[in-house]
C-alpha cells in the first residue's frame, strides 16, 4: 500500500488540477458562486495537505496546526458553496471561525512532538462542516434533482467517515489498532481523494444548474418589473373622455407584449377637444418610455392656439431625446371645435386616419409631415376636416394592418370590419377588441373613434364639455 506521504502528494496534485479546471472552465463559463467556492476549498485542501508533508521535521511545530486550520477552512468553503445553492450568504465568521479554532487548539497540544495535535477538535469540525454541507445539499429544489445526488452522497459519506474517525480517535486513541487500520492518514487521504474525484464530476453540472436558476430568477424578477411597468403605462392611458354633447368618443390600445410603443390621448381645452394617436418606432418598454415622454409633452402643450403650434412646442422638447435614442414617432394630432365639427389636423407620418361620412363615403387623411424626430425644426402643415351629423373619425395605428396580414387593402378592410359591427363609437372599439383577440398580435393595435351624433349649439357646449363620461378601454 502507498505510504501517507505519497498519497498526500497524489492528493495535492489532484486538488491542484481540479482547482484549475473548476476555475478556468466551470467558473469562467458559468460565473457560478458554487464553483468559485469549490475552487477556494480545493486550494485550501491543497495547502493544508502540503503542510502535513512537514510532519516529522522541525517545521511540524507550526505546519501541523496551520494545516489543521486551513483544511477545516476548506471544509467550511464546501459548506459555503452548498449554502450558495440555496441562495444563502455565508457570514465571514462561519467561514473563518472553525479553522481558527482548529489552529488554536492544535497550537496548545504539543505540535512539536505530536502529529495529531488538536486531533479530536480537527476531526469533529471536519465532520460538522461536511455534514452541514450535506444538509444544505439535501434541501435543494427540484431544479437540482439529478445533479445534487452525487455531490450530496460524497459530502455526506465523507462527513460520516470523519465522524467515525472522531469516535475511533476518542475511544481508541491515535495509536490504537482500529484507528490506525481504518482511519489513519493513508486510508483517509485515499478515501478523501476518491470522493473528491467523484464529487468533481458533478460540480460542473451543479454549477450549470445554479446558473440556470439565477437566470430563471432574474427573468422572473425582470418579468414582474415589466408587468408592473406595463400596468403603469396602461393606467396612464385615458380612462375617461370629456362628455361632449352631440359626440361619441372611445379608444383602445392593445399591446402585443409587455409595454406598448402605441398611445392615444384626449384632452378638453377651453376651445374644444384634442385627440392624439402616436406610434413610436420599435416595441417593448423602450418604446413605451418614449411614448410616455411624447404624451407628457403633448399634454403640456395643448393650450397652444393651433395644432401646428402644439407640434412645434412638442418637437422642441422631445426631438433631442428621439435623436439620442435614434427613434421617431408617427403622430396623428387634431383639435376638434365641437360646435362647428371642425378638425384642425396634423398628420406626422401616420397616414392611418379616415373620416367615414354618414352616406358611407370615405375621406382618408394622408400624411403631410414627416414623423416627429426625423427632421428637426420642420414646419408643421395642418389641414381641416369637417364632421357633420352622422360622420365618424377613425384613427388606427399600423398594428391594425397586421390583423389583415399587411395586404394592400388592409386599411380598407380594417375600416370596413370596424364599422360593420356597430354604429356607436364604443361598438366600433368592441369590434376591434374582438378582432385583435382572435389573433396573435405581432404589433400593438390602437384605435380611436369619434362620431358626431347631432348638432349642438355653442352655449350648450360651454356648460357641458368638461363633464366626464366613461370611455371604453
Amino acid at each position: 500500500m502507498l505510504d501517507a506521504t505519497s498519497l498526500r502528494l497524489a492528493f495535492s496534485i489532484a486538488a491542484f488540477s481540479l482547482m484549475l479546471l473548476f476555475y478556468f472552465v466551470t467558473y469562467k463559463r458559468t460565473r457560478s458562486s458554487y464553483s468559485l467556492w469549490w475552487c477556494a476549498s480545493l486550494l485550501l485542501f491543497l495547502l493544508g495537505s502540503s503542510l502535513y508533508l512537514f510532519d516529522g521535521t522541525p517545521s511540524q511545530v507550526w505546519a501541523n496546526p496551520l494545516g489543521n486550520g486551513i483544511t477545516v477552512t476548506g471544509a467550511a468553503a464546501v459548506l459555503g458553496g452548498s449554502r450558495s445553492l440555496n441562495e444563502k450568504r455565508t457570514p465571514v465568521w462561519l467561514f473563518v471561525a472553525p479553522g481558527f479554532l482548529a489552529w488554536v487548539i492544535a497550537i496548545f497540544d504539543d505540535p512539536q512532538v505530536n502529529e495529531w495535535s488538536g486531533g479530536a477538535v480537527f476531526l469533529a469540525l471536519m465532520s460538522l462542516m461536511l455534514i452541514l454541507s450535506s444538509v444544505e445539499l439535501r434541501k435543494l429544489e427540484v431544479a437540482y434533482a439529478w445533479s445534487k445526488w452525487p455531490i450530496f452522497l460524497s459530502c455526506s459519506g465523507l462527513g460520516i467517515y470523519y465522524a467515525a474517525r472522531f469516535v475511533a480517535f476518542v475511544l481508541d486513541g491515535q495509536d490504537g489498532a482500529v484507528f490506525t487500520a481504518y482511519f489513519g492518514t493513508a486510508v483517509t487521504t485515499l478515501v478523501t481523494l476518491v470522493l473528491l474525484i467523484v464529487a468533481a464530476f458533478t460540480v460542473a453540472a451543479v454549477s450549470l444548474d445554479q446558473q440556470a436558476q439565477a437566470i430563471k430568477l432574474n427573468a422572473e424578477k425582470t418579468g414582474a418589473q415589466l408587468d408592473e411597468a406595463a400596468r403603469v403605462q396602461g393606467r396612464l392611458l385615458p380612462r375617461e373622455a370629456p362628455r361632449i354633447p352631440g359626440y361619441e368618443i372611445a379608444g383602445i390600445c392593445i399591446p402585443s407584449g409587455r409595454g406598448s410603443g402605441d398611445f392615444f390621448d384626449w384632452q378638453a381645452t377651453d376651445r374644444g377637444f384634442t385627440i392624439t394617436v402616436g406610434d413610436v418606432m420599435g416595441k417593448g418598454m423602450g418604446a413605451a418610455m418614449i411614448a410616455a415622454t411624447v404624451r407628457g409633452a403633448l399634454r403640456s402643450a395643448v393650450g397652444r392656439v393651433t395644432s401646428s403650434e402644439v407640434l412645434a412646442s412638442v418637437g422642441t422638447v422631445v426631438e433631442p431625446d428621439l435623436a439620442a435614442n435614434d427613434s421617431f414617432v408617427t403622430l396623428f394630432h387634431a383639435h376638434l371645435s365641437p360646435d362647428k365639427g371642425l378638425l384642425d389636423i396634423i398628420d406626422a407620418g401616420h397616414g392611418l386616419g379616415v373620416v367615414v361620412r354618414a352616406d358611407g363615403t370615405r375621406s382618408r387623411i394622408s400624411a403631410r409631415n414627416l414623423p416627429l424626430g426625423v427632421l428637426p425644426d420642420q414646419e408643421w402643415a395642418s389641414r381641416e376636416q369637417w364632421l357633420d351629423t352622422g360622420d365618424l373619425l377613425l384613427v388606427f395605428s399600423d398594428g391594425i394592418l397586421e390583423l389583415f396580414d399587411g395586404r394592400d387593402d388592409a386599411f380598407e378592410r380594417a375600416v370596413y370590419a370596424a364599422r360593420a359591427k356597430g354604429h356607436s363609437a364604443e361598438d366600433i372599439i368592441k369590434a376591434v377588441r374582438r378582432l385583435a383577440g382572435a389573433r396573435d398580435l405581432v404589433d400593438d393595435v390602437t384605435v380611436v373613434a369619434i362620431r358626431r351624433t347631432a348638432p349642438v349649439p355653442a352655449s350648450v357646449l360651454d356648460e357641458e364639455i368638461t363633464s366626464p363620461s366613461t370611455a371604453l378601454r
